[in-house]
Formats: structure tokens, C-alpha cells, sequence
């Protein structure tokens, strides 16, 4: 198929622009471009799949996202401990972001089969109880299978649990502790701050967080494929066989 040369002036000056800020507002000259010529739309995503990675309109934003672990885009492991976790993180540090983050998101879906959030925000409070309530889970499936499973999931399930636990559980507000502390509070708000400068989380009164749509669209792309998800979810789920209704499964949120 033969494109006319200013539309794919147009498509890669799109595509520039999400190199370098990684959204377009849909109120830019260039968001109206890609929404009302379907040759510049083709070119641009033919160039974000050229680059490993994928768009995601919503009604505010054009986002380019990378793909899971290929992508030149993706924000680097490195980049997120220097930034957010400490210069003398470690990937235990990384583990445990993550861990947290996988946590947040699965108490927002009622189910491993539902696609649309279930519920509008939740407390800073509660997502410390349910961090703690999934690694009591991990620890029921001893030792062995442990040591199994970080095999296959590529995780370290044992070293996530230790290090959550040795952290200092302080008996003082949310409020009174900063991202500095070396307590679960205060490595959540580290977490919180990169969700929210990732635009995956926006806090609101009541220490109380919510989804933006961007995480809502990343959630069902991904999330909700075995490809992506590797079990990880199922087996933080799966020593209580049920979660709300729903019987695990690992392609599934």
C-alpha cells in the first residue's frame, strides 16, 4: 500500500512526539491528525509495533506503552531504583515495587474473569492489610514449593517475603511517615510516587488511591494474558482457592 508522503510526514511526527513525552493530549493538533486520518493511525502504530510497544487512546491521551520486557520504551529496572527506590536499592527492592503494585491492581478486579474495575478506590490502609494477607498466603505454601515456583514465575517469592516482613511495622498514621523511612508504610509511598508519576494512580483525599484510565487500558491488554502474566497472579491467589467468587487461573488477572 503506497501512503502519501505527508501523511507519513504526519504519522512519524506523531510518533516523535510519543517518543519524547510518551502521551499526546487529545486536545494537540496532533492527537486530531491520528483521530481523523485512518493512513496516519496505520502509520503510527506500524512504527510503535516496529518499536516494540503499543498504542492507547483514551479520552484524554494518546499513550505509547511499551510491550512487556522487549520494548526500547520501557522503563528500566535501574532507572526505577535510582529514581524511586534508593542508590542502595536492590533488586529485592524491585521485587517487592512490584509485588505491591500486583496487589494494588488485583483489589480493584472482583475476579480473575473480570475486565472492568469493580470498585472506585481504595485506602491506603486496607491495600497494607492485603499486602500482608497475600504474603501469609505465600508462606502456607512452604519452602518447597517456593523454591518451585520462583523457578517458573521467574520471581523470588522467598526474598519478597522477607523483606516485607523485616521492614519496621510502625504503629503511627500514614500521614506521620514519609517514602524515607524504612518502614511498609513508608516503602508504599515510594510506590505510590512512581505510579503516580507513571500516571497509573491518582491519590485523592483520605489517603484513598484510584486507577486512572490509563492503568484500566494496561490492565486489560496485559493483565488479563497468560503470556504477560506468567501465573504470578493465580499463585499469590491460589493457596485460598477462591478470590471473591472466582477460581484462579493463570490467564487471568
Amino acid at each position: 500500500m503506497q501512503h502519501e508522503t505527508a501523511d507519513i510526514e504526519q504519522a512519524f511526527a506523531i510518533f516523535l512526539l510519543l517518543v519524547q513525552d510518551g502521551k499526546i493530549k487529545a486536545e494537540e493538533e496532533r492527537y486530531r491528525y491520528y483521530n481523523s486520518s485512518s493512513e496516519v493511525r496505520d502509520l503510527v502504530h506500524t512504527f510503535t509495533n516496529k518499536a516494540d510497544s503499543v498504542l492507547v487512546k483514551t479520552s484524554d491521551y494518546l499513550y505509547l506503552i511499551p510491550e512487556a520486557g522487549q520494548s526500547l520504551f520501557q522503563v528500566k529496572n535501574a532507572f526505577i531504583k535510582r529514581e524511586y527506590l534508593g542508590y542502595q536499592s536492590s533488586n529485592i527492592d524491585l521485587y517487592l515495587l512490584y509485588f505491591c503494585i500486583l496487589v494494588l491492581l488485583g483489589e480493584f478486579y472482583d475476579s480473575y474473569e473480570t475486565s472492568e474495575a469493580t470498585r472506585d478506590f481504595l485506602p491506603l490502609a486496607e491495600w497494607l492489610i492485603k499486602i500482608k494477607e497475600r504474603i501469609n498466603t505465600l508462606k502456607e505454601h512452604g519452602e518447597e514449593k517456593l523454591a518451585t515456583t520462583e523457578l517458573e514465575t521467574e520471581w523470588n517469592w522467598s526474598a519478597v517475603i522477607e523483606y516485607w516482613e523485616a521492614l519496621d511495622d510502625l504503629r503511627e498514621t500514614a500521614k506521620r511517615q514519609d517514602s524515607k523511612q524504612q518502614s511498609r508504610l513508608g516503602f508504599l509511598k515510594r510506590v505510590i510516587r512512581f505510579l503516580t508519576e507513571q500516571e497509573l494512580v491518582a491519590e485523592q483525599g483520605n489517603d484513598e488511591l484510584v486507577l486512572t484510565e490509563k492503568a484500566k487500558i494496561i490492565v486489560q491488554r496485559y493483565f488479563m494474558d497468560s503470556d504477560y502474566n506468567r501465573g504470578i497472579l493465580a499463585f499469590m491467589y491460589q493457596k485460598e482457592g477462591l478470590k471473591k467468587g472466582s477460581e484462579p487461573d493463570a490467564s487471568h488477572l
